[in-house]
C-alpha cells in the first residue's frame, strides 16, 4: 500500500512540473480565492446596516423616560466644553513633563495624551468616575486590547496605530474593553475556571467538559455584550457609531488566530451582525442628551502618569453622591427600552412581544400599558387596545393622554 502511495505521489510531482501551466487561468483562480479572502472586500462588504424605519405620525406622548438628565442648551455645553479645555491643556503639560526612560518600550506622551481625553470623555458621559481608572499603551504589533482587574485597559500599539484619525472607532474598542470589567466578566469566567479545576482534581471529565463548553459559549457572548456596552458608552459620549463600527470591519479582515481565540471570540461578521441588530434599539437622541447632561455636570478628571510609566491613571470624582454614579440596566430596563424604540420604528409586534416582558417584571406602570395599547391599535387589534388601555386608566385616571386612548377607542 505504502509503494502504491509513493507511486502516485512520484506521478504526481512529475505531472505539475512537466506540464506546461496557464499562467492566466491561475492568476483567474486566485482571483476567485480574493473575493472571499480579499481585505477590502471583506473591510467593507459586511453585515448591511439596518435600516431606520422610524415613523413621525405615530403617537408619542414621550412618557418612556430612557434616561434620568436635564435638557441643556448648546450654548451651555459649548461654554462648558471651552472652560474645560483650560484644564485640559494644564494635563497635557503635565503628562509631557514626564519623559519615557526607554522609547523601545514606553510611550509617548501625547499617545497617553490621546487615550486620556477619549476614556475621560466616556468615564464622564456615563458616570463611571467612581473609580480609578488605568489605562496602559503596550508596544506590541499586535493588533489587540485586553482588559484585567476590573479598571484596568491594556491598548496594544498595533490596535492603536490602526485607527489614528479615528477617535470613534477607538472609543468603541476602549469602550468595549471598560464594558468587560463593569459586566464583571473575568469574576464570571474565573468562577467557570475554578469549577473546571475542581472537577480535573476529582477526575470528573464529564462535568469538566460540560463546564468546559459553557466557558466557551458565554466567553463568546460576553464578547457580544462588551460590543454593545462600549458602544452605548460611545453613543453617550457624542462618538459616530457608524464611524466607529470601523473596529469591526478591521477584525473581520483579520484570520480567527489561535485556537484559544476562535473557541473563545465570535466570528466577527457575525459581531458586525449583533451590533447593527441592536444599533436600531439605541435612543440615539436621548442618550446623547444625557452624555451631554452628565459631562455638563462634572469636572475634568485628573491624570497622571503611573511610576511604571506605562500607563495613565484617571483618578475617581468622589465630589459625587454613590446615586449618580452609572448603574448596568437592569433587565427591566432593557426590555422597555427596546419595546419603545420597536414602537418608535413601527415594529408593533416587537414592541407587543418586549412591552408584555416589561409587565411581566413591574405591572405598575401605566406608561407601558398605554404604549402597548397604541401598539395593538396600529397592528389593528382593537380589543386588545382597549384591554391595555383600561389597564392603564386603573393606574393613572387623570392623565389626559391615558383618557384620550380610552375614548378615541
Amino acid at each position: 500500500m505504502k509503494k502504491i502511495i509513493l507511486v502516485l505521489v512520484c506521478c504526481l510531482l512529475f505531472q505539475t512540473c512537466s506540464e506546461a501551466r496557464d499562467y492566466a487561468k491561475l492568476q483567474v483562480k486566485e482571483i476567485k480565492h480574493a473575493q472571499k479572502y480579499g481585505v477590502s472586500a471583506k473591510y467593507k462588504s459586511t453585515y448591511a446596516p439596518s435600516v431606520n424605519t422610524k415613523l413621525t405620525n405615530i403617537k408619542d406622548p414621550k412618557l418612556l423616560k430612557l434616561g434620568d438628565y436635564k435638557e441643556i442648551t448648546e450654548e451651555q455645553y459649548k461654554a462648558k466644553l471651552a472652560k474645560d479645555e483650560q484644564e485640559y491643556a494644564k494635563i497635557a503639560k503635565s503628562l509631557n513633563m514626564r519623559k519615557p526612560d526607554n522609547y523601545n518600550s514606553q510611550a509617548y506622551s501625547e499617545d497617553f495624551y490621546k487615550v486620556y481625553r477619549i476614556a475621560e470623555r466616556l468615564i464622564r458621559a456615563n458616570n463611571l468616575e467612581f473609580i480609578n481608572w488605568r489605562f496602559s499603551i503596550e508596544k506590541n504589533t499586535d493588533f489587540n486590547a485586553y482588559s484585567s482587574n476590573t479598571n484596568n485597559v491594556t491598548i496594544l500599539t498595533g490596535l492603536y496605530d490602526t485607527f489614528n484619525g479615528n477617535d470613534d472607532a477607538l472609543a468603541l474598542a476602549i469602550g468595549h474593553e471598560m464594558g468587560h470589567g463593569l459586566l464583571g466578566h473575568s469574576s464570571r469566567k474565573s468562577k467557570l475556571i475554578k469549577k473546571m479545576n475542581r472537577a480535573y482534581r476529582m477526575n470528573a471529565g464529564l462535568a469538566w467538559a460540560v463546564t468546559y463548553r459553557r466557558l466557551m459559549a458565554d466567553s463568546k457572548n460576553m464578547e457580544y455584550a462588551a460590543d454593545l456596552e462600549g458602544a452605548k458608552f460611545a453613543a453617550k459620549a457624542g462618538y459616530d457609531l457608524k464611524k466607529a463600527r470601523e473596529t469591526l470591519e478591521f477584525m473581520n479582515t483579520l484570520d480567527d488566530g489561535s485556537m484559544e481565540y476562535r473557541n473563545t471570540h465570535p466570528n466577527a461578521a457575525h459581531r458586525i451582525q449583533n451590533y447593527e441588530d441592536n444599533r436600531k434599539y439605541f435612543p440615539m437622541e436621548e442618550w446623547t442628551k444625557q452624555g451631554m447632561y452628565n459631562i455638563y455636570n462634572s469636572p475634568v478628571l485628573k491624570c497622571q502618569k503611573s511610576s511604571d510609566r506605562k500607563s495613565i491613571i484617571i483618578l475617581r470624582d468622589s465630589s459625587k453622591p454613590e446615586s449618580a454614579y452609572n448603574a448596568t440596566e437592569s433587565v427591566t430596563d432593557v426590555y422597555k427600552r427596546y419595546g419603545y424604540m420597536a414602537y418608535i420604528n413601527g415594529e408593533f409586534k416587537d414592541a407587543v412581544k418586549y412591552f408584555k416582558k416589561v409587565l411581566d417584571e413591574d405591572r405598575g406602570d401605566y406608561a407601558v400599558y398605554l404604549y402597548t395599547s397604541y401598539a395593538y391599535e396600529y397592528l389593528g387589534d382593537k380589543e386588545s387596545a382597549k384591554e391595555f388601555a383600561n389597564y392603564a386608566k386603573q393606574l393613572a385616571p387623570s392623565n389626559k393622554y391615558v383618557r384620550e386612548q380610552v375614548e378615541n377607542l
